[in-house]
């Protein structure tokens, strides 16, 4: 038994060398400066086909090619600034299949099953502890390709048949036969290709669905803080959806104050069945910050070089928030571009209506003074707050314009009655006095004295 113990922490050892070996690989390859090919990338993994030969071998799936089969997952876990370019650059699935080679092809279908693959103790200690999903997707011809992820959407259901829209752009490895989940259940047809990708896309038909986002980006979005690294794909893929010129169709839930309560209560539990939503939220914008996307992959991704975050208070029920009494509520709203001439800076108020799409339950500490609610009152250090955060395009700037009732007629036709009035006194007042002028100007030219004719001479 202690040999075997030995033998069983070695490989342990070894396995978690591997992860870190693999780690490092990726973390060179993303640090150089020039652009990173597929092809190159594999070869510097030594994943090239020729070292992934084992995977092509016909016969059973066995340990060997599991084996593989994660050290392949591991090296194609990249970040967004090689793994965005090598997707945009991969061609699409020819009929029938290629040739096995070293580079990414692009699948769009329906997902008709997933299940996991089954992993010894060993193999999941080499895995991370992450589990494989194979996904099976028909392709729009016809093709039938087994998928093997690390990232298949939470939603769909495991080992019972499914229909969903599906994209994938993965790593083909075989056409031999690939990795089978447990028999139960798992399609009896053989696949015609085995891919290797980072993850499987899922695109719903829903008002989001239809603008191009990837529903499985919602998985790693982590509710209840600021916006985190796994938060960074679907905030990013939320905005360029939300600059699509039919986004400015969307119409959202509007967020009146009856509607308003589940998504700042975080006993409500909303966004666990609601995240990616459309809603529409109005209020006063008492805040607006200008934030900029330093990375280029993200620049092109969104089509911009920056965004704005609004601190948006809506009209509430009555609410007690850390021992205060209001009737409104702060909302973050990330959102692509402001309307011309709007004000930013942290001292703004403008009424707005925001269309966008609901991310995640927004947390964030208090200052001694960020921004004031609509009573103007001061937060204490130390307090915190979570509310909504919704990323849209360009909000609707509702500029206030005054009321027209009749007490509003009556003074305007007062007005301009007066005003008709002064214009004909005026005028009267011109005519005497021109009149006046023309008779001292006729009495100018009379002479001093007029002789009469004496009639008595």
């Amino acid at each position: 038994m202690p040999i075997l113990s030995a033998y069983a922490s070695r490989t342990r050892r070894a396995a978690a060398g591997v992860v870190l070996l693999l780690a490092a690989v990726g973390a060179v390859s993303v640090g150089r400066a020039e652009p990173r090919d597929v092809a190159s990338f594999l070869a510097d993994a030594k994943l090239d086909r020729e070292q992934r030969r084992v995977l092509e071998e016909p016969g059973d799936w066995g340990n060997d090619k599991t084996s593989m089969l994660i050290r392949v997952l591991a090296a194609l876990d990249v970040p967004a600034p090689l793994m965005l370019p090598w997707k945009e650059q991969a061609d699409d699935l020819k009929v029938p299949p290629a040739a096995v080679a070293d580079g990414l092809v692009r699948v769009r279908g329906r997902a008709t099953f997933v299940d996991r693959l089954p992993l010894t103790d060993e193999q999941a200690l080499l895995a991370g502890g992450k589990p494989i999903d194979v996904v099976r997707i028909v392709a729009a011809d016809g093709v039938t390709v087994d998928v093997a992820t690390r990232r298949a959407p939470r939603a769909w259901p495991r080992a019972k048949p499914i229909d969903e829209p599906a994209e994938v752009v993965g790593l083909p490895l075989s056409t031999a036969g690939g990795a089978r989940p447990a028999p139960t259940g798992w399609p009896a047809q053989p696949a015609a290709l085995l891919l290797a990708a980072d993850a499987v896309a899922w695109h719903p038909d829903t008002p989001l669905g239809r603008l191009g986002m990837d529903y499985a980006l919602l998985d790693t979005v982590k509710d209840g803080g600021r916006i985190e690294p796994g938060d960074n794909p679907a905030l990013f893929a939320l905005l360029a959806a939300a600059g699509r010129p039919e986004a400015a169709a969307v119409r959202g839930l509007q967020l009146t104050t009856d509607r308003i309560l589940p998504l700042i209560d975080p006993r409500e539990k909303w966004f666990a069945g609601h995240r990616g939503d459309a809603v529409t939220l109005t209020g006063i914008a008492r805040k607006a910050t200008r934030v900029v996307i330093d990375e280029p992959v993200r620049r092109r991704q969104v089509g911009a070089d920056h965004y704005w975050e609004l601190f948006v208070f809506a009209d509430t029920p009555l609410l007690r928030v850390n021992d205060r009494v209001q009737d409104d509520y702060p909302f973050v709203c990330c959102v692509r571009s402001l309307p011309v001439g709007f004000p930013s800076g942290d001292r703004i108020g403008e009424r707005v209506s925001v269309t966008g799409f609901a991310l995640k339950r927004y947390g964030y500490p208090l200052p001694d003074l960020d921004i004031s609610s609509s009573q103007g009152d001061k937060e204490r250090r130390g307090q915190r707050m979570e509310t909504a955060l919704i990323v849209g395009g360009t909000p609707e700037w509702i500029v206030a314009t005054p009321p027209v009732d009749g007490r509003g007629l009556s003074t305007i036709f007062a007005v301009l009655a007066a005003a008709v009035g002064l214009v004909l006194a005026f005028g009267a007042w011109r005519m005497t006095r021109d009149a006046k002028r023309a008779e001292a100007r006729d009495r100018a030219r009379l002479p001093d004295r007029v002789e009469l004719p004496d009639d008595r001479r």
